[in-house]
């Protein structure tokens, strides 16, 4: 490399090429296939370009047939209709036709009807234009893949969810949320105006997406060492420890909107992405928080009660989460003589008695145990590693400590954000009850390996613990002025 890579800056595509290229001597790292990431003020008005850019990298000249997907959502940009803003870049060169999704919910759910009704959508286009937040770059990037992967072009409206720049979709999958490879976009353009105008609790819940940063790689460099996770990479550690230098100082900037916060959490946010999708994981911005969240969507859609934002469930859960591994990194809690492997049968009726109450079917339960049983498999095969790992975790600790900030560093951050730091200050609220399930139970959800997973095997996942672990979140949380 002759020139200076800012490894923490998404939209220098190239640059972060280079760089993956020059420390993944075995390939094993994915390439990263978009042609453009733009943040800034008036992102918006590049619509033009990158369609024109995205077509002649296709091989199609002349007039196309241009799909703009959206839900049904009036997204406004300075009181204008964005979606009017776009179609006016386009019509004058294509054939453009607008398509609205609309599931029947007031927020769009990617179960497969949507994605079903999306891929129909956009059946014959040249390329697709999806205007919105998370879920609607989701479905878009499902129904392209399923199209020839024909070009898709991102206009991002919130800084909600780190989805907008990898190449997979979170989707519901017999009302569990599952993560499944769909494509990168081509290009992603992502207006700050927009983003700062959309409702405040999306872009806080990015805010609480992007915290998970600071204790997230811990769960999955665990999983390398126990043999569980293979998809480890230096480099992609690297991407996020420049990331996460420190804790975010402009947290109070994104309560206000202010336009330097919104483009930092947008670019953080991006980058975050951009690593899931070289690694070919989510498992690297994905640990005890994440699971955390998508225990209370698995509960809240199975009681068809509306689903809350994925991020803030995230923030709220990453000081869970923090609390747990400072506690597992800076005191004596993990020693070799407790370590037991699980046994399966036991292991497959906590999974009925956790969720069976959840449907009549079963077909949660069945769901879940399906996925823990690739984990349990994974265990079996590399109990020596475990062995290992317990008997020398004052040595990984050093490792794991870079990796977790304390809660007590990221609650002010998360409060000053605007974002919740109670269960029940989220949308909806979440009673003690509910929250104590979604932590006990987290770990038994999906094939993933984390902390929670490994403490279970050693007898420590216990009420007391789970209770000392949440206390963290039932202080009192109120914004700073």
């Amino acid at each position: 490399m002759t020139r200076h890579i800012n490894l923490s800056d998404p939209t220098d595509l190239d640059g972060l090429r280079l760089y993956l290229k020059a420390e993944d001597k075995d390939q094993r790292l994915l390439s990263l296939d978009m042609m453009g990431v733009t943040i800034s003020s008036d992102a918006h008005l590049g619509v033009g370009a990158a369609v024109k850019q995205a077509l002649a990298a296709a091989g199609k000249t002349g007039r196309a047939n241009v799909v703009v997907l959206v839900d049904k959502s009036a997204i406004k940009r300075e009181g204008q209709s964005l979606r009017q803003i776009v179609e006016a870049q386009l019509s004058a060169d294509h054939a453009v036709r607008t398509e609205v999704l609309d599931d029947g919910h007031a927020t769009l759910h990617a179960h497969e009807q949507t994605l079903d009704a999306a891929t129909a959508a956009v059946k014959g286009a040249d390329l697709v234009v999806t205007i919105g937040s998370g879920t609607m770059t989701d479905v878009g990037k499902v129904a392209t893949n399923r199209n020839g992967d024909i070009p898709q072009v991102v206009v991002q409206t919130a800084a909600s969810v780190d989805g907008f720049t990898d190449n997979v979709s979170v989707v519901l999958k017999n009302g569990v949320k599952r993560t499944i490879p769909s494509r990168w976009p081509t290009f992603v353009l992502a207006d700050a105006v927009t983003i700062a105008d959309a409702p405040l609790e999306l872009n806080t819940s990015g805010f609480g997406e992007a915290i998970s940063l600071f204790t997230a790689p811990a769960d999955w460099y665990l999983a390398n060492l126990t043999g569980l996770d293979n998809t480890f990479h230096p480099a992609s550690m690297a991407l996020l420890k420049a990331a996460a230098a420190e804790p975010p100082s402009w947290a109070e900037g994104v309560s206000k909107g202010e336009s330097v916060a919104i483009q930092n959490l947008t670019r953080l946010l991006a980058l975050r992405g951009i690593v899931s999708g070289v690694s070919n994981t989510t498992a690297c911005l994905s640990g005890v928080e994440h699971v955390i969240s998508h225990m209370l969507d698995l509960y809240h859609a199975a009681h068809h009660k509306p689903i809350g934002l994925h991020g803030a469930q995230v923030g709220v859960a990453t000081l869970v989460a923090t609390r747990l591994w400072r506690r597992a990194i800076d005191t004596d809690l993990i020693k070799p003589e407790l370590l037991k492997k699980p046994d399966p049968a036991a292991m497959e009726q906590r999974i009925k008695a956790a969720f069976g109450h959840l449907d009549k079917t079963g077909a949660i339960a069945a769901e879940c145990w399906r996925d823990c049983q690739k984990k349990l498999q994974l265990v079996e095969a590399n109990w020596a590693r475990f062995q290992s790992v317990v008997a020398n975790w004052k040595d990984h600790a050093n490792e794991f400590s870079k990796m977790v900030q304390p809660s007590e560093t990221l609650r002010p951050a998360l409060i000053a954000s605007g974002a919740p730091a109670t269960f029940e200050s989220l949308a909806p609220s979440i009673n003690p009850e509910l929250a104590r399930w979604a932590v006990a139970n987290c770990h038994l959800m999906r094939n993933r390996f984390n902390l929670v997973d490994l403490l279970d095997m050693m007898g420590l996942w216990t009420p007391e613990l789970i209770d000392w672990t949440m206390a963290t979140t039932k202080a009192p949380a109120k914004a700073v002025a």
